[in-house]
């Protein structure tokens, strides 16, 4: 009884707010109708009352635990409401039916039907209870109908007794259903006592994984600020390198006796823009020129560079036969992480010791959670190995176990960038027999290997009268590289902004022929945009695309992919570089 009495209360809320809404439509029909009555209103006003009574009964009790056993009396009583409130709902049938016509009379109908229907379905786990309520209801209806002239009353009594046929059918056929469904929870419960070891079991299991995938999303969210971080230092650091290189190389050209001086500041101008190099890596924002490698060949020529680097006590073993798919990866930056891994290694093994170099394919399962085919790149070494706790942090830039100043911290943080901006993965584990295994995951290349060299840049000066519009918002960086333009033959104009860019341009007389534009401009300008504007506006003009942040070729747009860049600080010779090819690609448009 106590889960039938259960069933009903959750159908409670809904049922008494139906209640609540007919009461409240059958006068307001009659109204509208013009056939008001005083005993209707009072009527609705006690029926909603008592709903509105029952509703927050109901939600007294929605916190409360409803109780596994129920008393006879307390059923009976259930039943007694129900039936008590069908009495009310019988009175509009037989008594006001009668005395209404027209659509007052049909509503009242309608409305009697409805409301037996509405019993049957919210009190079938109560059987007598949705008897008496929708009974009582269709008694009235069918007593009150019978004191009217209407010659369809035997036809409305066929269909009525049809209907509640129907009714009190699907009431003993859901009630056998509720019966079913008890004894199957009940069969249920039993079950869930026998797996309550195992349930819980597994919810421990599942709050371990749940533990290490907050820290695993911590120590994500910690990287991912440091890299934000390191972009935006950056584009402000690149910018004063620049200005330090570039008057410096300038500097240097003019006088001979003072190299000594100058060499020291343009190199370690150089060593500051290879630290923000190291330091993008890791935050994936570095510029990648990818090209699609054969892993063999690449794995072999980075093996090459770093046996110049190592004791001659450490052996270096290549296993890259069994490799065959592409990839497309920047040479230079692959050549590097093998570098920094090599240095790791190195350090590691203070006895000496083994570095295994592997590449084999890796086929995707084809499943949604698949990376897809992969060529894995695997560097181990057998040398102290790494624990747990510095495995956490190895990616972590500036993070190094070496004494003070015997490592920046920073190579393992550039090979997780590099391989994380290439859209592989890096993992780390013991080697067998002791060392580490460091596990590049690349993406696999559809492409085919080109076998072509790249040519060398033209760094010859050029002469002549050719014309340079050069837009820079940085003073210090503007006056410096106007100096190396002039410097390379080019007549050159400087300013600070793209409108006195678009003013320089509409000036006929000193057109330019190339445009050298900064990428990021003040006011949240960009310098991308103007470069799609020129190439719609001025096609015949050459551009050069010069920044401190550093684009891949994904962000730069599709318009602006094969426009040459720069990524300050560059040398006056990758200027001369720059400025020929996009002089000599104008020539051959010409």
């Amino acid at each position: 009884m106590a889960q039938r009495a259960f069933a009903v209360s959750r159908l409670t809320p809904p049922m008494m707010i139906a209640n609540i809404i007919n009461a409240f439509s059958i006068p307001f029909v009659f109204y509208l109708e013009d056939q008001s009555r005083i005993d209707a209103f009072v009527w609705a006003a006690i029926v909603i009352a008592m709903a509105c009574y029952f509703l927050v009964l109901s939600h007294a009790r929605r916190h409360k635990p409803f109780p596994t056993t129920m008393s006879l009396r307390t059923y009976r009583k259930s039943i007694g409401q129900a039936c008590l409130l069908g009495a009310f709902w019988a009175y509009p049938g037989l008594v006001i039916l009668p005395e209404v016509e027209g659509l007052s009379q049909a509503f009242l109908v309608a409305m009697a039907a409805g409301m037996v229907a509405g019993g049957a379905i919210t009190l079938y786990p109560m059987p007598l209870a949705a008897y008496g309520f929708s009974g009582l209801i269709l008694a009235g209806s069918m007593g009150g109908f019978s004191r009217t002239d209407e010659p369809a009353f035997w036809g409305f009594a066929l269909v009525a007794a049809t209907f509640a046929m129907i009714i009190f059918r699907s009431i003993l056929r859901h009630e056998r259903i509720f019966v079913s469904e008890f004894i199957l929870r009940r069969s249920i419960d039993r079950q869930k006592d026998r797996m309550g070891e195992m349930l819980e079991a597994a919810r421990e299991e599942v709050r371990a994984e749940r533990r290490l995938a907050e820290d695993r999303l911590v120590q994500t969210q910690k990287m991912e600020a440091i890299g934000q971080l390191t972009a935006g230092i950056a584009h402000d650091f690149n910018n004063l390198l620049a200005a330090v290189r570039g008057h410096a190389e300038l500097l240097q050209l003019e006088t001979d006796t003072q190299s000594d001086l100058i060499d020291p500041i343009i190199q370690s101008a150089d060593s500051g823009a290879a630290l923000v190099r190291q330091l993008l890596a890791f935050a994936r924002k570095q510029s990648l020129m990818p090209q699609v490698l054969c892993p063999r060949k690449a794995v072999h020529e980075a093996a090459n560079l770093l046996r110049r680097g190592l004791r001659e006590d450490i052996e270096i073993r290549l296993d890259v036969d069994n490799v065959y798919w592409p990839i497309r990866i920047d040479p230079h930056l692959f050549s590097n992480a093998l570098l920094n891994l090599g240095t790791n290694a190195r350090d590691a093994m203070p006895q000496g010791g083994t570095i295994t170099i592997s590449a084999r394919d890796l086929p995707g399962d084809g499943s949604v959670d698949s990376p897809g085919d992969l060529v894995r790149i695997s560097f181990c070494d057998t040398g102290i190995g790494m624990p747990e706790d510095v495995r956490a942090r190895a990616t972590e830039p500036f993070f190094t176990t070496k004494e003070f100043g015997a490592g920046s911290g920073l190579g393992l943080s550039m090979v997780y960038g590099f391989v994380k901006q290439s859209g592989g993965e890096t993992s780390f584990e013991n080697a067998p027999g002791g060392g580490t295994c460091v596990h590049l995951d690349l993406p696999r290349s559809r492409e085919t290997p080109d076998a072509s060299e790249a040519k060398p840049p033209d760094t010859r000066p050029t002469v002549g009268e050719r014309k340079v519009l050069l837009v820079e918002d940085n003073p210090a960086v503007r006056q410096a590289i106007l100096s190396m333009i002039e410097s390379l033959g080019y007549a050159v104009r400087g300013v600070g902004t793209l409108e006195a860019a678009r003013a320089a341009l509409a000036d006929m007389s000193a057109r330019p022929d190339i445009v050298v534009t900064d990428i990021v401009l003040p006011g949240g300008q960009w310098g991308t945009t103007f470069v799609a504007e020129l190439s719609q506006t001025n096609p015949e003009l050459g551009v050069v695309l010069i920044s401190g942040f550093h684009f891949g070729e994904d962000e730069l747009g599709p318009d602006i992919q094969d426009t040459t860049h720069l990524a300050k600080p560059f040398s006056r010779d990758q200027l001369a570089a720059a400025l020929n090819d996009v002089w000599d690609s104008l020539a051959k448009r010409r």
